[in-house]
């Protein structure tokens, strides 16, 4: 990653923390904790070329933070605005912790609250990794979602049949996929002009 040596301190700090953390509430998965900047940090670092331009004004909702992948990812990187939606409240407390850890607290809100009960939030742009198939996740965003927003998500080798889900299910959308750069069955979704 092209980043400056801060940052790369602050995503160390928080690959750090993870791996911490990690034996007590079990945050990421057990076949994955052992390479935490390969497999979630790197994910989700890849997205931070797709809400760039948005990152300094615009609003980022990330569906289902877990242990902040994508989220606190971008907020480490440059986004100034990131909700973190994140029911489970032993995550929430550890997203605290990485936000304050990472020097992002004043950037991000965690939100400790179920994302279809959730006051809308009117995000330019939603994110998700390893969250819900596509047709629930639209359903679940179609309410935080802004006019003129879009999805940038993180999808794996079943991204096609996710698609066509969603489409049967009544959904009308603009898709653009790119390869992932970490996992070689997955891809970057993007979704624009998402309604029903």
């Amino acid at each position: 990653m092209n980043v400056s040596r801060e940052t790369l301190d602050r995503l160390s700090q928080y690959a750090d923390l993870v791996v911490k953390w990690q034996p007590r509430i079990n945050i990421v998965g057990a076949s994955t904790a052992e390479d935490v900047w390969g497999r979630h940090l790197q994910d989700s670092a890849q997205l931070w070329p797709y809400v760039q331009d948005i990152a300094t004004t615009g609003k980022i909702v990330d569906f289902g933070s877990g242990a902040g992948f994508p989220g606190i990812v971008l907020a480490i990187l440059g986004a100034n605005n990131v909700t973190l939606m994140e029911s489970n409240t032993k995550k929430t407390v550890f997203l605290m912790e990485a936000a304050r850890v990472c020097g992002v607290l004043d950037k991000t809100e965690i939100a400790r609250e179920r994302i279809e009960a959730a006051a809308p939030r009117q995000a330019d742009v939603i994110t998700a990794r390893a969250f819900a198939p596509l047709p629930k996740l639209l359903e679940l965003g179609q309410r935080h979602l802004k006019d003129g927003g879009h999805y940038v998500l993180l999808k794996g080798r079943a991204f096609e049949d996710e698609l066509a889900d969603a489409r049967d299910a009544g959904w009308t959308f603009d898709v653009t996929t790119h390869a992932s750069l970490v996992d070689p069955d997955g891809v970057v979704m993007i979704l624009k002009g998402v309604g029903r």
